[in-house]
């Protein structure tokens, strides 16, 4: 099994690149992605520290990973959001691109969580995004929606996953993750199997599978508890018949698919 998304302290996660690694091989982890997140175009991350990752970093955590041995295949990437992080030196090995806002202006209220405008907004941002440059997966596409500044204080974690499944349920339509799906494949994009959020559902990734996408599975382990907690993925995709080949992984020093 690999964790092909997790966070360390360069941007708003809580282990160092050292602890993030012995804890995915505790886990029983084959590999690991870091993934922290870079955005150019976020002022501010709204994360448990705020803090983004900047190129030096990224090149700083690449030559590490390059210094030594590890008791684990580890991968060094980005995540970035809808539009891409305008990379002038480092080769990462993989990008995950995650729609955390629209780039689009919808106006938005508190409270009101089912705007068709927005959504709808965000169906179209996501398919830019997977038939753009600079993606080697497409993160989270039907969880961790963007919706936060809708939401009224107090919101439990539990509640935001609920609230997520009902939009998804409401408009993201079949036709729509054919799109999508029909996009990654045709650019070598995995699609990620997001373990927090347990999106997509298994019939959109069943169809995805039949459809011809690869998929990979993320804990987004911002907290150390996370990383490497991936069975969900893993158990979904055995329960679907799904086989090797329909797993995505990233090549060794930035060859993968994508265009990054």
């Amino acid at each position: 099994m690999m964790d092909l998304h997790t966070h360390t302290v360069a941007s708003d996660g809580e282990a160092t690149l050292e602890e993030a690694v012995s804890l995915a091989a505790a886990a029983g982890m084959s590999a690991i992605a870091i993934t922290d997140h870079m955005d150019p175009h976020q002022a501010t991350y709204t994360g448990s520290s705020g803090h983004m990752m900047q190129e030096d970093d990224l090149e700083r955590a690449i030559g590490a990973r390059n210094a030594r041995e590890w008791p684990i295949q580890v991968f060094i990437g980005l995540e970035r959001g809808p539009l891409p992080a305008g990379l002038k030196r480092a080769r990462p090995d993989l990008v995950i691109a995650s729609v955390h806002y629209i780039t689009r202006r919808v106006k938005t209220q508190i409270g009101q969580v089912f705007h068709e405008p927005y959504w709808l907004a965000y169906m179209d941002e996501v398919l830019h995004t997977v038939s753009g440059p600079q993606v080697s997966i497409l993160g989270h596409m039907a969880g961790y929606l963007p919706m936060r500044h809708m939401l009224t204080p107090g919101s439990t974690f539990e509640e935001r996953r609920e609230i997520e499944r009902r939009i998804a349920q409401r408009f993201f339509t079949r036709e729509w993750y054919e799109k999508v799906f029909r996009a990654a494949r045709e650019r070598g994009v995995a699609v990620e199997i997001h373990c927090p959020s347990r999106s997509p559902s298994p019939d959109m990734v069943r169809m995805g599978l039949a459809m011809g996408v690869r998929f990979s599975v993320g804990s987004d382990g911002h907290a150390k508890s996370w990383i490497g907690d991936v069975s969900w993925g893993y158990d979904l995709l055995n329960s679907i018949g799904a086989g090797p080949d329909s797993l995505w992984s990233p090549g060794l020093h930035g060859q993968h698919g994508g265009g990054v």
